[in-house]
């Protein structure tokens, strides 16, 4: 393994943290950021071997798989010191697939790990507060005061146009699941057992609309339900539904509308999803549009995995991702699950 030097790794890790600290972040953010980035994940206390007598002691860069094999280590405390490292992309392959398996079996450790996954992602949507704020135009005074023009007049009404989704539920091996459905397509589905329904609205709320009780009657989700229990039940590969991306970034459209072409029991990962939009530096943004996928399942991010060809991380958790793979035929060991 190349040895990094221990000041450079610290400063990879905290040279974010040290800019949203410049930046006016609320007190709480701030304060969760110092907490969750303060770790220097590089010198633990566990020493592999003695220094060399005829050396001058320093700290020497770690390998945290030969550290963890160590009478006196403790596997949780190097797991837990790493973690920033791991979700910053800076450890070696081994080392990711030993921190992986360690969480597997580790309830405490797996539990952290997603915290930090969670100010990660946060992270990288607060990185727009760095951005520079352009300058504003000069002010021109206007020669003639003019009532707005009937076109003027049009765009700003459009923008106040809220749109109607009809909304509502149905059962499934995975859990009961919200369907929310425009007048373009599925717009939403949502898995009751990671997000509240008070959640699921406010989310739906900010892409601009506004959610209705589905008529039964009128059939408004009956064709998604429909093909979404044969999919459920081995009866379907592929969905023949519209999809409405409304009030989504254009990143993230083409991220779902490459995620979209991954076929049924095929996988792919963060890296080749880049790729695939051109933006092939992009696999952490890739994962982050994808943990925030408004269509799961009929959108397959369930199909995009990390690069080392472990399971990564999904919306609905890992338990649910493992199950809608094993309906495509994907075998645990496919995914160094066993």
């Amino acid at each position: 393994m190349n040895e990094i030097d221990p000041a450079v790794a610290t400063h990879q890790h905290t040279s974010r943290a040290t800019r949203m600290r410049n930046a006016s972040l609320p007190p709480s953010t701030a304060r969760l950021v110092d907490r969750s980035l303060s770790h220097s994940w590089r010198q633990p206390t566990h020493q592999i071997d003695a220094p060399d007598v005829n050396t001058t002691a320093r700290s020497v860069p770690v390998n945290i798989v030969a550290a963890a094999e160590q009478p006196d280590a403790n596997p949780c405390d190097i797991c837990c010191d790493a973690m920033p490292a791991h979700v910053i992309g800076d450890l070696t392959p081994p080392e990711n697939a030993w921190l992986v398996t360690h969480t597997d079996t580790c309830g405490h450790c797996a539990s952290v790990l997603h915290r930090y996954e969670k100010v990660d992602a946060m992270l990288d949507r607060l990185q727009g507060f760095l951005d520079p704020i352009p300058a504003p135009p000069p002010f021109i005074i206007p020669t003639a005061t003019k009532s707005p023009t009937t076109s003027t007049r049009s765009r700003v009404a459009a923008r106040a146009v809220r749109r109607t989704a009809h909304f509502g539920m149905m059962e499934s091996p995975v859990g009961p699941l919200r369907i929310a459905v425009s007048d373009v397509g599925v717009a939403e589905i949502s898995y009751t057992t990671s997000e509240s329904e008070d959640e699921f609205r406010k989310r739906v709320l900010a892409r601009g609309f506004d959610l209705v009780p589905a008529d039964s009657s009128t059939g408004d989700i009956g064709p998604v339900t429909q093909q979404l229990t044969e999919y459920f039940g081995g009866q379907r590969k592929r969905f023949d539904l519209p999809i409405d991306f409304g009030g989504l970034t254009p990143f993230t459209r083409s991220v779902l509308d490459a995620t979209a072409n991954v076929a049924f029991g095929e996988l792919k990962t963060y890296g080749d999803i880049a790729a695939q939009i051109g933006s092939p530096g992009a696999s952490r943004a890739v994962g982050n549009a994808l943990g925030r996928n408004p269509i799961p399942v009929i959108v397959p991010c369930h199909r995009i995995v990390m690069s080392d060809m472990t399971i990564g991380g999904y919306t609905g958790g890992i338990a649910i991702k493992e199950r809608l793979l094993s309906i495509e035929g994907v075998r645990p060991r496919d995914l160094g699950l066993t």
